[in-house]
């Protein structure tokens, strides 16, 4: 069955849409993080912590934390509340599209899982994300964040006392430079880590609701296929991926990582009717929806294959002799877990020295 092109333009602009959502998001935290600076220079300027025993010390850790956990509590209480209020709107988006990709003549309305089904996916499957935080659930994969936070700046606060350091030199340590715009600061860091929870739990809660729609209209979505966005920044996984079909209900399943922008769309039983020049969108422009990842990035300019892959193994993608399907092989493992080159030259000794590389 070919990809149904009404269906795979709406899941695109819907992803545009998303990575849009995100952005929204994110800046939601910004708030609470001007409160946590407040709040934290508010308490570590009223007494001189060089005179401080270490009882004394853990008392204002304990007081620290406690502040820092309330308002960590405040914004992901709001954030776990707008995820659950996406996940309603990406079934009944993906249950619209389905309606709408029908042929003419076809009779055919999507079912709409309930709203018990949405939330139960949402919360109770797991992340696919590779790495440390793989397998969590939603909420512990939220709340870790907040501990790490929390432990980071309490422990600089900690290490900074037995260091002798000033209360100014541990709050520039927490808040950063005025010279550096205050990028060197722990604050800044978990901005930025903020920033990967919210796209990340985002893409995850999208990802499950629209799956929980598939499932609903199993009788006529028997797959559904990964699409990765075609740019430098896409990642090995996702760039591995690409135009890989699975069963609706089993299978990996975005994110794939932090940060992941690759979505699925569904194809179904009566997708071949619109197959005949389909196309997708790239950073180039429009192209072949039957084109994946590897096949694309076979057209671009090497200086393009570098960036996107890395000079090395862009070298061995060009000059290695290997299939474009086998080189696509070599990127994952059976648990889709990326290969090392080193990995890869175990498997691909002589496409190796046939390109060079010794």
């Amino acid at each position: 069955m070919a990809t149904n092109q009404a269906l795979l333009d709406a899941t695109i602009r819907h992803a545009v849409f998303l990575e849009r959502l995100k952005a929204g998001e994110v800046q939601k935290f910004a708030p609470f993080l001007k409160e946590i600076d407040r709040s934290l220079r508010d308490r570590l300027t009223q007494s001189d912590m060089t005179s401080y025993t270490r009882k004394r010390l853990e008392q204002l850790l304990d007081e620290v934390d406690s502040l820092l956990l309330g308002i960590f509590t405040r914004f992901t209480d709001q954030l776990t509340l707008d995820l659950i209020d996406l996940a309603t709107y990406e079934a009944q988006f993906e249950a619209t599209s389905l309606t709408k990709a029908a042929p003419v003549g076809v009779s055919f309305e999507a079912a709409v899982p309930t709203a018990t089904a949405i939330r139960t996916a949402v919360l109770s499957n797991p992340l696919s994300v590779r790495g440390t935080d793989g397998g969590k659930l939603l909420k512990p994969f939220i709340k870790d964040w907040t501990t790490a936070e929390r432990n980071r700046i309490t422990g600089a606060i900690r290490q900074g006392f037995f260091e002798g350091q000033t209360n100014f030199q541990i709050i520039q340590k927490i808040r950063g430079s005025a010279a550096l715009k205050y990028a060197d600061g722990i604050l800044a860091t978990t901005d930025r880590n903020a920033s990967t929870v919210v796209r990340t739990a985002i893409q995850h809660v999208a990802s499950q609701a629209r799956m929980e729609t598939a499932n609903a209209n199993s009788d006529v979505v028997p797959e559904i296929e990964l699409v990765a966005t075609l740019d430098s920044k896409t990642s090995q996984v996702c760039r591995s991926l690409d135009k890989r079909r699975f069963p609706v209900n089993s299978g990996p399943r975005p994110p794939f990582h932090p940060n992941c922008r690759t979505t699925f769309v569904m194809i179904t039983k009566f997708s071949e009717l619109f197959a005949q020049g389909a196309t997708r969108a790239s950073q180039i422009g429009q192209v072949s929806a039957d084109l994946d990842y590897y096949h694309w990035l076979q057209q671009q300019p090497a200086s393009f294959q570098d960036a996107a892959i890395g000079p090395v193994r862009a070298k061995l993608f060009r000059n290695g002799g290997l299939s474009v399907e086998r080189f696509t092989e070599l990127q994952l493992d059976r648990n889709f877990k990326p290969l090392t080159l080193v990995q890869m030259k175990g498997l691909e000794p002589l496409a190796f020295e046939r390109a060079g590389l010794r």
